[in-house]
């Protein structure tokens, strides 16, 4: 018996996944030079390795703001609340800050312009008890909705959601291992292209919320494709400097830091 469990132990750990390393880098001028602070994650599926700046910072829980929309839309598709990517949502006539939200869009456009008007109207069609099923199944964070926050539940409250967690959903939609259909999953991951070059396809999704003790807290998560094949995925998270407003070195810095620390890891090829 001892001699059986003994050959049998190499291919029991043969068959684990070991758990990812995290190695920490300073990216903290990027963030200093706009006058922002913050934190980043980037995962590396081919050497099982986190690279973060700020590693305490990235398991920190933040409101997910619109980085909920990925999920968002995918729960939409499998309720059959969002029909397909060319729905129309119709303006209801109210004028609001950001103008670009002020007309009839598609689901396409209302996500590129994280209509935050147009995802409440999904929200409330969804339903309370409809995210009470789903969202644990998808994993994504530690999302809290009750009937009257079902339009608001992730730009205020206590949902919280990590830069570590926003990567492990985004891992999973990756390779299709979401519990939902391949069709709502495929459909999602095309509305998030972001950029296509003969070297890489980045896809991502920004986040702002202006509400908790962190006002202004900014996010941009996703993944790059490179053509040669490796993938990486990554989620940044950030706020203004104490007493500085969230102007354009904040709304741009999102997706700017990004990809600076990208290409300084020499992932971003242009």
């Amino acid at each position: 018996m001892r001699l059986f469990l003994l050959l049998l132990l190499p291919f029991v750990f043969a068959g684990s996944v070991p758990r990812p390393s995290v190695v920490e880098r300073d990216f903290g001028a990027y963030f200093r030079a706009r006058q922002l602070r913050g934190s980043f994650l980037l995962f590396d599926p081919q050497a099982n390795r986190y690279t973060a700046y700020n590693a305490a910072r990235c398991r920190e829980g933040f409101l997910p703001a619109s980085t909920f929309k990925i999920p968002n839309t995918i729960i939409g598709f499998e309720t059959g609340v969002i029909r397909d990517t060319s729905q129309v949502f119709k303006w209801d006539g109210v004028r609001r800050t950001f103008g670009t939200w002020n007309r009839d869009m598609t689901l396409a456009e209302a996500l590129r312009v994280s209509c935050v008007p147009c995802y409440q109207q999904v929200a409330r069609v969804v339903g309370a008890k409809r995210y009470q099923q789903w969202l644990p199944k998808l994993r994504f964070g530690k999302m809290v909705v009750t009937a009257a926050t079902v339009d608001s539940f992730w730009l205020v409250g206590p949902s919280r959601i990590t830069q570590f967690e926003e990567i492990d959903f985004l891992r999973r939609l990756h390779a299709n291992e979401l519990p939902v259909s391949a069709r709502s999953q495929h459909l999602t991951k095309q509305l998030l292209l972001l950029q296509q070059t003969p070297q890489y396809r980045l896809y991502g999704k920004t986040g702002w919320t202006s509400a908790g003790p962190r006002r202004n807290n900014g996010w941009f998560v996703g993944w790059l494709e490179q053509t040669s094949g490796p993938v990486y995925f990554f989620a940044l998270n950030l706020e203004p400097a104490p007493g500085l407003p969230a102007d354009e070195r904040f709304t741009a810095g999102r997706r700017v830091i990004t990809e600076q620390i990208l290409t300084e890891l020499g992932l971003l090829k242009k």
